[in-house]
């Protein structure tokens, strides 16, 4: 929604008077009935809104003259009547067309002149008594006043987003919110932030995410995760990257998305846009995508994998936001594994993950969090719950990958541990797809701070990190992953122990 949408929304009248309403029928217990009554000629009434019994009858006219409401009007005075359809100030054909017996008339007014009434009625005789009417004849002018602004502050935002065809054509205020220059955009954000504060920064949002969706400033970044025991690539994160303003974390963006209500469209996006990268990976690579649980549920991932290579894609879950239905957890899981791909939970060992969705899943892959292997090293702790969520996994059979890597002292500490798998600046840092290549061709560290070697992640093997610490050498695990080595010449693929 624009901020001329905003606007004009916030400034509907109807809220206003749908509120003043809905507690008009409980401020008098035994009314069936509300509505609010305007002049729309000068002897013409319109139920401008309706409530309860009443509520069909949006919309229509009645004449000011010989009703109740006319005498409330006219002496701005509360009117009530025991039985409109014998009381000789009532029009008793109009009291049996609305099914009308008791009534309540509070009159409106602006100024001086009467503009309406409120009605409050029943169905039945003499449903209300005298202390009814002198409750709501004691809020009249509360009610009148609000009315009156709401009606006020509609017709003056109306005024401000008009469009004229020619500028001579423009009176005081009229069309002040048209057009796209600063000045339109200054008065339309002051509006919008007082008639709805937060709208201009919700609609500023929209609009970033709306031209995030056309592929501007967006791009994707790989970034390659490594088998801790033998030193080469095994697979890829896709990570997505933000160039526009402002500048700030991918986090941050695929927040304000779900903010304004675009967050799958978003991540949806990503996706698309990695999978693009997909064919140029060389075979056996597998390719990580993250998604949220409203995507990872949804039927358009399991189109979009459709189009692509879904037996080379890990579908990562991030629980960002509570999970409410497994149900349709368990059956994403199993359409993404029907396809091919596999499925990996994020964020382990935090808040997010629990290991509830771990057992709900069963996922091939298992992901420490940057949370837990910061530090691994010197925090028995850390290390005492990785080591436990290793023994989990081989149990499931699924593979460990720790994320976040940052230093020798983690690499060594994780792989004691056990862990096969890792990712981290000290490994490599995301890069694209022709950083990747050459990372993977020469171990070039000047794209990456460091490309390990078999030597450095079993540099720590025999002895172990602090007490417990489980073998250096992986247990074997029932989906191995392949383990690759990029060559030089020719740019083919070796899996060793294979001849070329």
């Amino acid at each position: 929604m624009g901020l001329r949408q905003a606007i004009a929304a916030a400034s509907d009248p109807a809220s206003v008077l749908d509120r003043v309403l809905a507690e008009a029928l409980i401020l008098v217990p035994s009314a069936a009935g509300a509505a609010v009554l305007l002049r729309t000629q000068a002897n013409v009434l319109g139920y401008t809104a309706a409530a309860g019994n009443l509520a069909g009858f949006a919309g229509a006219t009645v004449p000011v003259t010989g009703t109740l409401s006319a005498l409330s009007i006219q002496s701005g005075v509360t009117q009530r009547s025991d039985d409109a359809r014998v009381d000789p100030r009532s029009d008793a054909q109009l009291a049996a067309r609305f099914g009308i017996r008791s009534v309540i008339c509070v009159p409106l007014r602006k100024g001086a002149e009467g503009i309406g009434v409120v009605l409050i009625t029943s169905g039945e005789p003499s449903a209300f008594g005298p202390a009814d009417e002198a409750t709501v004849a004691g809020l009249a002018p509360f009610v009148s006043s609000v009315i009156g602004a709401a009606v006020d502050l509609a017709s003056c935002t109306n005024e401000l987003l008009r469009i004229h065809e020619g500028a001579a054509s423009r009176t005081l205020g009229e069309g002040h919110l048209d057009g796209s220059d600063e000045t339109a955009q200054a008065r339309s954000t002051f509006v919008a932030n007082v008639v709805c504060p937060g709208t201009a920064l919700g609609s500023a949002a929209r609009d970033r995410i709306e031209q995030a969706l056309t592929g501007a400033g967006l791009t994707i970044v790989l970034q390659p995760i490594f088998s801790l025991l033998s030193g080469t690539v095994v697979e890829v994160e896709a990570l997505a990257r933000f160039t526009a303003a402002p500048l700030r974390g991918p986090d941050r963006w695929f927040a304000e998305a779900a903010s304004v209500g675009l967050g799958r469209p978003l991540e949806l996006c990503a996706i698309k846009r990695a999978l693009f990268l997909l064919p140029e990976l060389p075979e056996p690579l597998r390719m990580a995508v993250n998604a949220g649980p409203e995507t990872f549920c949804s039927t358009d991932l399991i189109d979009l994998l459709e189009t692509s290579m879904p037996s080379r894609v890990v579908v990562e879950l991030t629980e960002h936001v509570g999970i409410a239905d497994y149900p349709a957890l368990r059956r994403a899981c199993r359409g993404l594994r029907m396809l091919g791909a596999e499925v990996a939970i994020d964020d382990t060992g935090t808040g997010f993950a629990s290991l509830s969705l771990v057992l709900e899943v069963a996922p091939e892959i298992i992901k420490l969090d940057r949370e837990l292997t910061a530090d691994i090293d010197s925090d028995p702790v850390r290390r005492a719950l990785a080591s436990a969520l290793v023994t989990f996994a081989n149990e499931i059979g699924a593979r460990v990958i720790a994320e976040g890597i940052e230093t020798a002292g983690e690499l060594e500490a994780l792989t004691a541990l056990g862990i096969g798998y890792g990712q981290g600046f000290y490994l490599g840092r995301p890069g694209t797809i022709e950083d990747l290549a050459l990372l993977i061709r020469t171990g070039d560290r000047g794209r990456a701070p460091r490309a390990i070697r078999p030597s450095a992640c079993l540099s720590g093997a025999g002895h172990g990190v602090g007490t417990g610490a489980a073998s250096a050498v992986p247990r074997v695990r029932r989906h191995p992953l392949e383990l690759i080595t990029w060559t030089a010449q020719g740019g083919s693929v070796s899996i060793p122990g294979e001849a070329n």
